[in-house]
């Protein structure tokens, strides 16, 4: 039985990661934070081996890494919201790039002959002019946030260690993904989560940034097969966008999410959402990886936003 390694497995595509590999009959192990909760992997906790692990421990993490000895790692742990990025530059570069590097340190000393998944982000692109999109592997990186400058790092890192180390090393640039589970730091849920209180408190007002942007939403489920198929079809030291192609208004998301509210709600814009810097619109050209592997999502955005404020719904219930 082949053995996955996933840091961050408590997250947001971390545990969606887990519960797609289990179905793969794949022996997981996964590093969370000791200060982190794990509720996301209650339902699956007797079937994985969770490993208290701060991956900007080092040392800890080169122990671990040595008696797990995986075929793949997914290194999904990262401080993934630009928003918070611009309020703690520091934490954020320091974490990303530093936890990363403990990984593949650990890895190439201890030559561990692992498949690996580099995490990038659409956000190394940038502010692309619209005759540019949808957005190709070839696109020059011009990161806008402290994170995506963390992320370029990242992918550059990868790449580093694949033309050095000649490491098994596959860079993917997700896109904006979503679905149930997701932290209210981020727009869909931020939404969702609102409207579940809101019903719950019978109507009010809801909070919103900038309505009129444009971004490319996958479900987290679709985009977890791509990054096995990664490891599995991709090429080693290449990158690849992984996305749906279509852009989508933010205003638009949140009209199809108030269609499903219970109560009547109001919106207004609150100032303080608004970034100090964003990405007006962006779409994904995920050719490359498609023709390399078939990949393409299946899950339907309204399916998403359905499941995802079901998700904040029950939330509250508990």
């Amino acid at each position: 039985m082949k053995k996955a390694l996933i840091t961050g497995i408590a997250g947001f595509a971390g545990s969606h990661l887990t519960k797609y590999l289990l179905e793969k009959n794949i022996d997981i192990y996964g590093f969370y934070h000791p200060d982190h909760p794990t509720d996301n992997l209650d339902s699956i906790k007797d079937r994985i081996n969770l490993v208290a692990c701060d991956v900007l421990d080092a040392k800890k993490v080169e122990s671990e890494i040595k008696k797990i000895k995986p075929d793949y790692v997914f290194h999904l742990a990262a401080f993934s919201s630009p928003a918070q990025s611009f309020i703690d530059p520091a934490s954020t570069l320091q974490n990303n790039i530093l936890c990363q590097l403990s990984i593949l340190e650990s890895i190439a000393k201890n030559d561990i002959d692992a498949r690996i998944l580099v995490v990038g982000s659409a956000d190394e692109y940038g502010n692309i002019d619209e005759k540019y999109l949808p957005v190709g592997e070839e696109t020059p990186l011009a990161p806008n946030s402290p994170y995506a400058v963390s992320k370029v790092t990242q992918d550059m890192l990868g790449l580093q260690f694949f033309l050095h180390k000649k490491m098994k090393i596959v860079r993917v640039r997700p896109f904006n993904h979503i679905g149930p589970a997701q932290a209210p730091v981020f727009v869909v849920p931020a939404f969702a989560s609102q409207i579940a209180q809101l019903e719950k408190n019978g109507g009010g007002t809801l909070k919103v940034g900038n309505l009129e942007t444009y971004r490319d939403f996958t479900d987290v489920r679709d985009i977890v097969k791509a990054y096995l198929l990664a490891l599995d079809k991709g090429e080693f030291g290449e990158v690849y966008n992984l996305g749906s192609g279509k852009s989508v208004r933010i205003k638009d998301v949140l009209d199809k999410l108030l269609s499903h509210s219970k109560v009547k709600i109001k919106v207004e814009i609150d100032k303080s959402l608004l970034r100090p810097v964003d990405i007006k619109k962006i779409s994904c050209d995920f050719s490359k990886f498609q023709k390399k592997t078939g990949w393409q999502p299946s899950i339907p955005l309204e399916v998403t936003l359905s499941d995802t404020i079901e998700y904040e719904r029950k939330k509250l219930q508990k």
